[in-house]
């Protein structure tokens, strides 16, 4: 390559040029960077609450029966994500307002992922919600249970009952000690 540039090369005064310009090296543009894809539970807390975002449950009915899911959240089998996503569809019209960034969690590991790149795609804004139910859940977000079974509410709230239990059971316990030390 450097033999032919210089065969090719004119004069004395051309040839420092064409050396010159063999030794430059392209200037690299920096790859604009994507607007990030997962978001802290917390940070979703939030949206929801701004009523900026939908969140759309990936997981089977059953782990949704044991478990709960979030409250006012879209549960959406993978074999009608592509209905329900795709913005030409009426059912997305119906489902979804215009704006609204929708937030995938739930379902195998990267099932969330999968399905907020494909949304992405179709232009609409998604994200992922890191850790899934279990973050929206430890966070303090509002969580809802199916009708007929009671379980799910009782165990997801399991950990703040318990706290409050204990909080009573704490400042009983310190009353009969100031009475029976007074």
């Amino acid at each position: 390559m450097v033999s032919t540039a210089l065969a090719n090369a004119p004069s004395s005064t051309g040839l420092s040029s064409a050396v010159r310009s063999l030794g430059r090296r392209r200037k690299t543009v920096a790859p604009r960077r994507a607007p990030p894809l997962v978001v802290e539970a917390r940070d979703a807390i939030a949206m929801n609450r701004r009523g900026e975002a939908k969140f759309i449950d990936l997981r089977d009915w059953e782990v949704l029966d044991r478990t709960g899911w979030i409250s006012e959240s879209l549960h959406c089998p993978p074999g009608e994500f592509a209905a329900i996503v795709d913005p030409a569809s009426p059912l997305h019209n119906r489902l979804f307002e215009p704006g609204q960034t929708l937030v995938f969690y739930g379902g195998p590991k990267t099932a969330p992922l999968a399905a907020a790149r494909k949304a992405r795609a179709l232009g609409l804004k998604a994200l992922v919600l890191r850790g899934g139910f279990r973050a929206w859940r430890d966070a303090g977000g509002r969580i809802a249970g199916h009708p007929n079974s009671p379980m799910p509410v009782l165990k997801s709230s399991f950990r703040q009952a318990y706290r409050f239990t204990m909080a009573g059971v704490r400042k009983r316990l310190a009353r009969l000690k100031r009475a029976v030390a007074g």
